[in-house]
């Protein structure tokens, strides 16, 4: 049976994944790392939005000071990167731990957003981490989970949206009409060429957008890069077209 996923269970995979993903960095993984470690003054917090089997949110938060000095190892400068330069820095650490929190098994089922982050002190009940670096830099960081079970609600939108991803990139054909009319047999066998139609419909009134039989929008046509094209006016409510429609 699968671990349900809880705050618990999601902060202690999130903060392994994070000590992890120094590894990634040109810093490379800490010399040592120190569970519970005290957090004071301001910092960053990177957050991002949890859907699926749960809902809810995890987020990171990084020391000031020791962020400033990490970033500028990462970034290979002399100089003491600003505040500015922090936050990507920040983000691509977070998000390569992300990576490894939405694939680990105790995750399975969570859909995890792009982290987002903003300046703030550590949250409360956050899980405190200090690490160090044989070249000198130190940082304080932590984790913080709050997630609970999705509803049946969030699950079947989240199925739907699932199943609707699977065909958006599907080709359908458009079809563009300008008019439509009804012939008797008799005189569809007379068509030559030089013979002239009427579809009933003035030159001013709208063109039809149909994908299949249903009408979902209708235009004017107008002439891009020297080809014909058509510019939306209205959007119908994709019914079936049929002969007796009565046009707006």
């Amino acid at each position: 049976m699968a671990t349900p996923v809880t705050s618990a269970v999601a902060a202690n995979v999130f903060a392994k994944a994070l000590r992890n993903a120094w590894a990634s960095t040109p810093l490379g993984a800490p010399a040592s790392v120190s569970p519970n470690a005290a957090s004071e003054g301001q910092g960053w917090m990177v957050t991002t939005r949890v859907s699926g089997v749960v809902s809810g949110s995890l987020t990171a938060w990084f020391e000031r000071d020791g962020a400033l000095a990490c970033a500028t190892k990462i970034l290979g400068l002399e100089t003491v990167v600003d505040d500015d330069a922090v936050g990507p820095v920040l983000t691509g650490l977070v998000s390569q731990a992300l990576t490894a929190v939405e694939t680990h098994p105790d995750m399975a089922g969570i859909v995890l957003a792009e982290p987002t982050v903003q300046a703030g002190t550590a949250p409360r009940g956050a899980q405190m981490v200090g690490a160090s670096w044989t070249d000198g830099p130190e940082s304080r960081f932590g984790v913080l989970a709050d997630v609970s079970s999705a509803s049946a609600t969030d699950n079947a939108s989240l199925a739907a949206d699932g199943r609707l991803d699977a065909v958006l990139d599907v080709d359908l054909p458009l079809v563009v009409r300008f008019g439509r009319t009804v012939m008797p047999l008799r005189a569809v066998a007379d068509l030559s060429p030089g013979s002239v139609v009427d579809m009933g419909r003035s030159p001013d009134e709208p063109v039809e957008l149909l994908v299949g039989e249903r009408l979902i929008a209708r235009g004017e046509v107008v002439i891009v890069g020297g080809n014909y094209g058509v510019r939306i006016t209205e959007l119908t409510n994709g019914r079936r077209s049929t002969d007796l429609e009565t046009r707006s």
